[in-house]
């Protein structure tokens, strides 16, 4: 098995004489605890929470980058780094489902999972922005207390699995429909 390339080494600076925290290659950060988040969340308007997950997903973005080569930037190197820098964000454990062409990613331990969804979406928006050079819609497809799943699609994919959830459709059989129309489901990040 190979090891890892995300090293978590000296990520979070901790400088208590100046009363700050950073992330490597970052600038400073608050720590804030998640039911302030998640009460943020519910009450600020669903376009607004996106943009702010986008921010933080291309400050994450920028982070990751450099770790990864041109020849090194396959699916999974992209995979390991986005995870790492969700994980340091205490955003959760990413993983990759492949579900046809389709990629749907899971994210486990997701502490906003009831209200932030939108954040994490748009975190993962920026986040892949930056690392390919391509715009990805991030679009939910199912929400538990604890875990999101959310389909990497074109815009124009996720109105349609919006249309066929919205009349009713599961999101599996959404995404079977998504194959057999031949759009464009993000399988080549």
């Amino acid at each position: 098995m190979e090891t890892s390339t995300f090293d978590p080494t000296r990520a979070v600076v901790f400088d208590l004489t100046r009363g700050q925290v950073a992330l490597e290659g970052g600038g400073n950060l608050l720590l804030v605890p998640t039911d302030v988040m998640a009460t943020a969340c519910s009450q600020l308007d669903a376009t607004i929470v996106r943009q702010l997950g986008s921010a933080l997903g291309k400050q994450a973005g920028a982070r990751a980058r450099p770790r990864l080569t041109p020849a090194s930037a396959t699916l999974e190197a992209i995979v390991e780094q986005l995870g790492g820098e969700l994980s340091l964000g205490g955003f959760g454990a990413l993983s990759i489902e492949r579900w046809g062409q389709a990629l749907v990613a899971r994210i486990e331990g997701y502490p906003l999972a009831g209200q932030g969804q939108e954040l994490l979406a748009g975190f993962i928006e920026g986040a892949l922005l930056v690392l390919t050079e391509r715009e990805v819609t991030a679009f939910p497809l199912e929400r538990t207390p604890q875990s999101l799943r959310l389909l990497l699609c074109s815009r124009q994919a996720a109105t349609k699995v919006k249309g066929w959830l919205l009349s009713g459709s599961s999101w599996g059989d959404a995404l079977a429909n998504l194959q057999s129309a031949r759009h464009d489901v993000g399988g080549r990040l």
